[in-house]
């Protein structure tokens, strides 16, 4: 008997059975995973190869003027370009749900979480449980994730099945809440003018702007 013949005999005799909801909602998810993991991510733009070459190389940019153009670069290398970093964020979430890890630090105290990230990082991140908690948001605990190359604080928590990430960094200037999708994955970015935050997950939009719109009422409290 062939593979074939094997197949032929589980379709005409084999019994099925309706797949529960959890169930259903596992496999969308590996799917959408899979599908994320097979596409190749965008070609990064190479603006600052050619201007690190150029400051390497061409001899009007020696002394002070070669040390200005150094500063800039550095500024300019440290500010993600807006096409490319919805795409990594994506990317290093579905990497944290495929082979971790999605947290370093497990708990659901902030008092456990934020100190956690002394020493880790340059900047302290703002944690919130309890406000989220209440609306059915929880805190399994955060990690230290590399961003287009900058360490970067993580936080992830979980709504039902689903799994949120909520990565932030410092920044000096307020931007309004801004929706994306990519690669079946939804995305909630806005900034309070001191921290930026960019909330992942393959929970619906509106679940995902629910959390989004928690957190900010929290923070500002």
């Amino acid at each position: 008997m062939n593979d074939d013949d094997l197949s032929r005999l589980l379709q005409q005799h084999a019994s099925r059975h309706p797949a529960d909801e959890a169930l259903r909602a596992r496999v969308r998810t590996q799917m959408t995973l899979q599908a994320a993991a097979q596409e190749a991510p965008p070609a990064k733009p190479r603006w600052r190869e050619r201007l690190a070459s150029l400051v390497r190389i061409h001899p009007a940019f020696a002394g002070a003027g070669g040390l200005a153009l150094g500063v800039l670069l550095t500024m300019l290398m440290l500010r993600a370009p807006e096409g490319q970093l919805p795409d990594d964020l994506v990317a290093a979430h579905v990497r944290a749900l495929q082979v971790g890890p999605l947290f370093e630090v497990a708990s659901s105290d902030r008092h456990t979480v934020k100190p956690w990230f002394q020493g880790r990082l340059d900047y302290a991140p703002t944690v919130l449980v309890e406000p989220l908690h209440e609306q059915g948001f929880v805190l399994l605990g955060g990690r230290v994730q590399a961003v287009q190359g900058r360490p970067t604080a993580a936080l992830a928590y979980q709504v039902r099945l689903h799994k949120i990430d909520l990565y932030q960094w410092p920044v000096d200037r307020s931007v309004a809440e801004e929706k994306l999708q990519r690669r079946g994955f939804n995305l909630v970015h806005w900034s309070d003018g001191a921290m930026q935050y960019w909330a992942v997950s393959d929970v619906d939009v509106t679940e995902l702007e629910r959390f989004a719109a928690a957190w900010r009422a929290a923070a500002a409290h």
